[in-house]
Order: structure tokens, then sequence, then C-alpha cells
């Protein structure tokens, strides 16, 4: 069954009897091609009609056009694919041109209305919307350097440290001291400084070696009763008991 489409004034009208996404887009798409085919073949001249030649080059771009159109839908589903795990950036401007950035991981890839979408934080967004891509190693960097410098800043600064802080400042050594290599360098350089004023001041107020010494407390309390009874009979002898008790306690 062939294909018929009312011309008015050598134009194509618009249906208006239903909308789809290709009416609201300025892209050609494969009902407009198909029509304005038909069209041609219909309304051909025809003293001078269209050559066989010319109708089966329409037919191979409309071909390529449509291969072209597929593998652009599987690029865009194996890129949202490839995003699931990954921390993303999400940017969205609102009618009033205000801009809302959102982060977190994509949890799934779920296609809605021919196009793809990723969910972050429970809501879908176009994959038009990611504004950067981060790797889960970078993050976790980050996150540890967020830590470590807030740590940093709640300890007084080196003039101001005491003694009473050598435990947070060791437990502060610890935790950079287990950051590998890369994690290390998203410190900032002003955090940076300050950890380290701070192990010098404590090697001056504890020593060289005041983050291997372990504090302890003993007390040992020794109690020692000798009890001695001398009893002399005159008729027996002599009995002498005595008696030692010893109390050791430790703690």
């Amino acid at each position: 069954m062939a294909l018929i489409q009312p011309v008015v004034d050598g134009k194509i009208p618009k249906d208006t009897s239903t909308t789809s996404k290709s009416d609201t887009s300025n892209d050609l798409g494969y009902d407009q091609f198909l029509q304005l085919l038909c069209a041609e073949m219909q309304y051909q001249d025809p003293l001078e009609p269209t050559s066989n030649t010319e109708y089966v080059a329409q037919l191979a771009t409309f071909s390529q056009m449509e291969a072209t159109l597929g593998m652009q839908s599987t690029i865009e589903s194996s890129n949202a694919n490839a995003l699931v795990g990954k921390y993303v950036i999400i940017k969205t401007t609102s009618s009033t041109g205000e801009t809302t950035a959102t982060e977190g991981f994509v949890d799934y890839v779920q296609k809605e209305n021919g196009e793809q979408k990723i969910c972050v934080n429970g809501v879908l967004y176009s994959l038009s919307d990611v504004y950067q891509v981060a790797d889960t190693e970078y993050m976790e960097a980050e996150t540890l350097a967020k830590t470590f410098a807030a740590a940093v800043a709640k300890l007084p600064s080196a003039a101001q440290l005491t003694l009473s802080d050598k435990d947070d400042v060791k437990n502060l050594k610890t935790y950079y001291d287990n950051l590998n290599s890369y994690q290390q360098s998203k410190i900032d350089t002003d955090t940076l400084k300050k950890y380290q004023e701070l192990l010098a001041q404590m090697e001056k107020l504890a020593g060289k070696d005041w983050y291997k010494s372990t504090s302890s407390s003993t007390g040992t309390t020794t109690d020692t009763k000798t009890d001695t009874d001398t009893k002399t009979d005159t008729t027996t002898g002599t009995d002498t008991t005595t008696d030692t008790k010893t109390d050791t306690d430790k703690t």
C-alpha cells in the first residue's frame, strides 16, 4: 500500500491530530523522510519523471540515516551503562535560569520515552545533564583528604600546642601514615603545613620518639604483717608460734 500525503501550495501540511517528539523537533525523522519521498514520486512531472537511479540514491541515504541513528542510540546506551557505580556531578537549569548541582553515585540506567536516563540519589537525569564523572579511587582520596583536613583544623596552632594534645597529634600521624601517596597528594598545602608544624612542636615538647612511647600507670602496695607469739611453760618446755602474712596488690 502506497503512502499518500496531501500537498498544499507545494508543502506537506502538518498533522495536528497527533503529537509526537518528532513534530516538535527540527531534525528530519523517518516519517518526514518517507512522506517527502512519496510526495516526490506522486507529484513528479510525468514528462520528465525522476530516474530510478535518483530514487535508489535517496533510499540509500535513508538507510544510511537509519543506521546512523541506530548506532547513535547504541552509543548512548553504552555510555549510560558505563556510568553505573560511578560518582557524577549533575547540573540542571530550571525555567528561571537557576542552575542546581547534584552529586552522587549512579544507581541504575533507565530508558524513558526513548531517552537513556541515569538515577542519582533516587532522581532520574538525562545524560546531557552530566557535568563531571569521577573515578571511585579519586572520590575516596578526596573524602579521606577532607577528613584529615577537618581533624587538623580542630587542633590548636603549633604555638598553643601542649602535652595534653599528644594523643590527638599521634592519632593524626597514624591516619596520615596509613594514606597512600595518591591520597596524600589530595591534602591541601595549608593543612599539610600546619600538620608538619604540629609534629615539629610535639617533638620539642615530648622528645624525638614521642609517638612511640605509651603511657602506663602502675601502683604497688605491699603490706607485711608479722605476729610472733612466744609462750614458755616451765613444766613442758618452750612453745614458739610465728605467723607471717604478706599482702601484695598490684594495679
